[in-house]
């Protein structure tokens, strides 16, 4: 039912339109970039969800609208979706609760992403770290270049300063 994941530094968990979500996991330790198109969208930090948007409304046979990939050694807890359905739906407030967090997580992605898209807007490409939230790291930190790097090649760099 569930199982623990080690992943490479650059090793894809999932990749968009090909991996199936059939699986829901919590990163344990290191960082993976979540990216669609080949576009950065954020990072994702231990103890949080890596598909937690995919829980809501998403089927097993469903594939990934992103592709998920460590910018670092990372460990990631997965339990099989539908096993995990199974044994919460017999109790309604530890499915409420569960759904509670989940549904909080995919609200925050949602507010970081657009954040950096707003952000990036209105200074001219300089993001930064700003979330309201003290006990969560940002997600997502940039600066634009004028040297052509794409945003995972800033997400890289800015991680290895830090």
């Amino acid at each position: 039912m569930k199982l623990v994941r080690s992943l490479k530094y650059q090793e894809v968990y999932a990749q968009e339109k090909v991996t199936k979500v059939d699986s829901l996991s919590l990163v344990l330790s290191g960082k993976l970039v979540v990216s669609q198109n080949q576009r950065a969208l954020h990072i994702v930090f231990p103890h949080q969800f890596l598909d937690s948007p995919e829980w809501f409304g998403v089927s097993t046979d469903d594939y990934f609208q992103v592709s998920i990939m460590a910018m670092e050694e990372s460990r990631v807890l997965i339990w099989h979706r539908d096993k995990l359905k199974l044994s919460i739906m017999a109790e309604p407030f530890l499915q409420a609760v569960f759904d509670h967090i989940l549904g909080r997580d995919v609200v925050k992605k949602l507010m970081q992403v657009t954040q950096v898209s707003e952000t990036m807007a209105a200074s001219n490409g300089f993001i930064s770290s700003g979330y309201d939230d003290a006990e969560d790291k940002p997600m997502l930190l940039m600066k634009k270049s004028s040297d052509g790097h794409g945003i995972t090649a800033l997400i890289n760099r800015q991680l290895q300063g830090e």
